[in-house]
């Protein structure tokens, strides 16, 4: 019998997405100037220690995180840690070298050994953050070998709405502006709570269903790939900027993962079930200022598409995903605790129905039968989906994670 062919590693390709979008944002708009003559030597003399603004400093030190990141994992299957660091710092100074060299000739743009320094700080400490997603990774004890995984149809559709959640409005901006207007946010980042357990709870939910999609030994790797992919969206999809809440619960989304793999599956999933519907609560109903006195509730769905003549650019598409990601969520979760397809529909359509109801005495909300038919679609797509497959089996149970922007 032939040995198990070893899966090929995502990591190369996600560095060369990382090292084209750095090289992009830096060189951007690639309007050389044609009066500037000299070799290297002339263009090194052109370098300054000019100091830039604080918003600058940040935003130099975070665009090569990723890179050192990515560097560290692609180097640290050759090498040991401490070199791996080294030489990912290494590769990360000599790229922003070339672009500030490059700098020299492009217009509106400040060569500076004070980037190219901050440059190899932020890729120094994506390095580091490396070596700690690695050194937690093999705390999972994944096998090396894959194993033939059978494909959950709802898990796929579940990770396909939550990446349109987090693309919507699906309309690109590639510009400096743009990336600048998404790093913004982190200039003086604020943390609440709450939001940070939203966030987690909603990539928990992503990471279960990866891994029931891929087998154990890529999980990990697409869960990294998935991250980077909503990342990477943050900065080039219009009106998108990062979340600082985000950010903080991705750095605790690994430790979570490997906290919830020692579990046993019963708990796991039920404490994920738990969460979603803790989720969903708080989302619609906090901070649950309950009035006495009973509003209206409309019972035309779309309402403010019929009011707008059809016009599809005036629904918002990122709310509209947000919910059929976390109805869906909700489902999906409560099938893999053992429900059948059916009784997680109408426990989730109950759930939706209950919530929508309780809306009527929120003043600050306006109940709609809107909610709930939304939860009746996307409860007839995963209904479709399983309508020839049993309830989840309890033994042998997938990890569990979860993650939700606003």
């Amino acid at each position: 019998m032939a040995p198990a062919r070893t899966p090929r590693s995502s990591i190369p390709w996600l560095t060369a997405a990382v090292i084209a979008l750095i090289a992009y944002g830096s060189l951007y708009p690639f309007n050389f100037k044609p009066d500037v003559h000299g070799g290297l030597f002339a263009a090194l003399s052109q370098l300054s220690w000019a100091r830039a603004g604080r918003s600058d400093r940040i935003s130099n030190v975070l665009l090569y995180l990723p890179l050192g990141f990515c560097l560290y994992l692609l180097l640290s299957e050759r090498l040991r840690r401490g070199p791996a660091v080294a030489a990912a710092t290494l590769l990360g100074s000599l790229l922003s070298f070339g672009i500030e060299v490059a700098q020299v000739y492009v217009s509106a743009r400040v060569p500076s050994l004070t980037d190219l320094a901050l440059n190899a700080g932020g890729t120094l400490l994506g390095a580091v953050g490396g070596m700690g997603w690695a050194g937690l990774s093999h705390l999972m004890h994944l096998p090396a070998r894959a194993e033939k995984q059978k494909r959950d149809p709802g898990a796929a559709l579940l990770i396909g709405l939550w990446l349109a959640w987090r693309f919507a409005p699906f309309v690109p901006q590639i510009d400096l502006g743009k990336l600048k207007a998404a790093l913004r946010p982190l200039f003086n980042p604020t943390f609440d709570f709450v939001t940070v357990l939203i966030f987690l709870t909603c990539w928990l939910v992503v990471n279960q269903a990866v891994a029931a999609l891929v087998s154990r030994p890529r999980r990990l790797e697409t869960l990294l790939l998935l991250i980077a992919a909503v990342l990477i969206g943050r900065l080039l999809v219009a009106s998108q900027t990062f979340v600082p809440a985000e950010l903080l619960a991705l750095l605790l989304l690994l430790p979570m993962v490997v906290l919830m793999h020692r579990l046993r599956p019963r708990p796991r999933r039920a404490a994920l079930v738990l969460a979603v519907v803790a989720l969903l609560i708080i989302e619609e109903l906090a901070p649950f200022d309950f009035s006495p006195q009973v509003a209206g509730f409309d019972f035309w769905p779309f309402l403010a598409l019929v009011d707008s003549g059809w016009n599809l650019a005036a629904i918002d598409w990122v709310q509209v995903f947000g919910k059929l990601f976390l109805y869906g969520a909700l489902l999906w979760v409560i099938r893999e605790w053992g429900a059948t397809t059916d009784f997680a529909f109408g426990v989730m359509l109950s759930v939706a129905t209950v919530i929508e109801i309780l809306q009527i005495w929120l003043p600050a909300e306006q109940a709609s039968i809107t909610d709930p038919l939304l939860a009746l679609i996307v409860g007839l797509v995963f209904r479709s989906l399983y309508r020839h497959r049993g309830p989840k089996p309890l033994a042998g149970a997938p990890g569990n994670l979860s993650l939700r922007e606003r």
